[in-house]
């Protein structure tokens, strides 16, 4: 409904962001990311909770690319996704480098600790988005969070976003 959130939802485009120790925000919600580049940061994104968009746009990110260097000594390749009960949607991503932090791409950070998102049951939503160029874990279940934030998260892809698995 029109009293659940910011419709249109707010886009933030072609953001570059290198060498930097934090990316992101705790809590946010109706706003997407498009053609957003991260090159070296020590947290790609750092992104506690958010929500369903409440003009009913699924892609959170869209069109970006997040990468690590492993000839540059700064930086680490992880992307700390949001936790709380909604569909999390990455379309049109890519993901390459080394270094890699938890993992390419962690589900729930936080999730069940403090202000943080709650419940853990996040569903990551990911259309044509390209792991094959991580050397290193692709996904990860919690990160930094409860017991429930390192099981209840789920990616969902119907293609080959996640290696054929879905």
């Amino acid at each position: 409904g029109a009293d659940n959130g910011v419709q249109p939802a707010n886009v933030v485009r072609d953001e570059f962001d290198w060498h930097n120790m934090f990316v992101g925000q705790y809590n946010m919600g109706d706003v997407q990311f498009v053609n957003y580049t991260a090159v070296n940061n020590f947290h790609n994104m750092y992104w506690k909770s958010s929500k369903n968009f409440a003009d009913g746009r699924l892609w959170h990110v869209i069109d970006s690319t997040i990468l690590n260097d492993p000839e540059d000594p700064i930086g680490q390749l992880q992307f700390l996704g949001p936790g709380g009960p909604h569909v999390f949607g990455i379309k049109n991503t890519v993901f390459a480098g080394a270094n890699v932090g938890c993992g390419a791409l962690c589900a729930g950070q936080h999730c069940g600790l403090g202000a943080a998102g709650g419940p853990c049951n996040s569903q990551y939503l990911l259309e044509n988005v390209d792991f094959s160029g991580v050397s290193g874990r692709r996904i990860e279940f919690g990160i930094h969070s409860t017991d429930p934030g390192r099981v209840l998260p789920i990616f969902l892809a119907k293609d080959g976003s996640l290696g054929g698995a879905r």
